[in-house]
């Protein structure tokens, strides 16, 4: 189904995360303000290691699409993910994994588009994975926005 078939999600927010507040620009929250020039990175680590967010989605809704956009600078081609697991959880209760993504490759600015397994939830949680080293020798995800659409 094309984008423009679908409804953004609105009234989004993170409500834990393995990120960082170290610049009033990398705060998770910044994740569904719309803006490409501010958004969530994680702490630099020493080793690559999953990193995880929280959603909540507001309401209940059935989430069909995530989208999540590069960084927009060229130069930099660390911190985004190459790998992401995104997990719902049912208002029955438990969880169940909607989507798996590996080999992720987006040009900076550009958005990845992930089609989700249809499921009726309020909460999410993304794993990301498989970000490349700094030059600086520290490892450390960045994404500038992320989207989920529904039907």
């Amino acid at each position: 189904m094309a984008v423009d078939q679908l409804r953004l999600i609105e009234g989004c927010y993170v409500a834990d995360s393995s990120g960082c507040h170290r610049y009033d620009f990398w705060n998770e929250q910044f994740l569904f303000d719309g803006s490409p020039y501010t958004g969530w990175g994680s702490p630099s680590r020493n080793e690559s290691r999953p990193e995880y967010l929280e959603i909540d989605l507001g309401d209940v809704h059935v989430p069909v699409r995530i989208r999540l956009q590069r960084r927009p600078v060229p130069v930099i081609k660390t911190g985004f993910p190459v790998a992401l697991r995104v997990i719902a959880y049912p208002e029955g209760g438990g969880e169940k994994t909607v989507l798996i993504a590996e080999n992720i490759d987006v040009e900076a600015g550009e958005w990845f588009e992930g089609d989700l397994e249809p499921l009726e939830t309020k909460r999410i949680r993304v794993v990301t994975g498989g970000v490349a080293i700094r030059p600086s020798g520290k490892y450390f995800t960045q994404i500038m926005q992320m989207q989920f659409l529904e039907a």
